[in-house]
């Protein structure tokens, strides 16, 4: 079984390293990559239950490859004009990569842009022998897609689905890198 992260055009390394440490080790990558937060810089003083850091001293995997997130996007005609052809390329990281103790999953249940409510976020620590990869992107997810685009708002590829959380760097090598598009 399989998590997902995105690789970043400038790659520094063999690593995956939470945005808080690479702001140390590589301070023009961080410049970079914390350009994803504009508008929602909030988000980098939140804080995650149970492993109690901030949410950038975690890096974020998917348990859905994100081919089957941009078939939908393609089906349904979400992709932005601006990204349409666009490749990307995306670490597939065998789960056993993370360590148990430091990793947790993270799911949104906020599915009303205009009466956020921190409550419907949850957090539960992540089981290695109850893990299982999404092969389908949920309904509900499809659904919240539809009503950001017809709200005119900017669509999260990983909005409502799942994520795991986890508090160590993470080696890629040898780890298969596939093209989505």
């Amino acid at each position: 079984m399989y998590i997902y992260h995105f690789k970043r055009k400038n790659m520094v390394g063999d690593k995956l390293i939470p945005l808080n440490k690479l702001k140390d080790i590589y301070p023009e990558a961080y410049n970079e990559h914390v350009k994803k937060y504009d508008g929602r810089e909030k988000l980098l003083k939140k804080r995650v239950p149970i492993l109690d850091c901030l949410w950038n001293d975690v890096l974020h995997f998917s348990p859905i490859n994100p081919q089957l997130i941009l078939d939908v996007y393609n089906r349904e005609d979400l992709v932005p004009e601006s990204r349409k052809g666009e490749v990307f390329e995306v670490y597939k990281i065998p789960i056993q990569r993370l360590p148990e103790e430091l990793t947790i999953c993270f799911q949104s249940f906020n599915y009303d842009f205009d009466k956020f409510d921190p409550v419907l976020n949850k957090f539960w620590e992540f089981k290695l022998d109850e893990y299982k990869e999404l092969l389908k992107v949920p309904e509900k997810q499809i659904e919240v897609w539809h009503n950001d685009k017809k709200a005119e708002r900017v669509l999260f590829w990983f909005s409502h689905i799942m994520h795991i959380l986890s508090k160590t760097e993470v080696d890629v090598t040898n780890c298969e890198v596939i093209q989505c598009k």
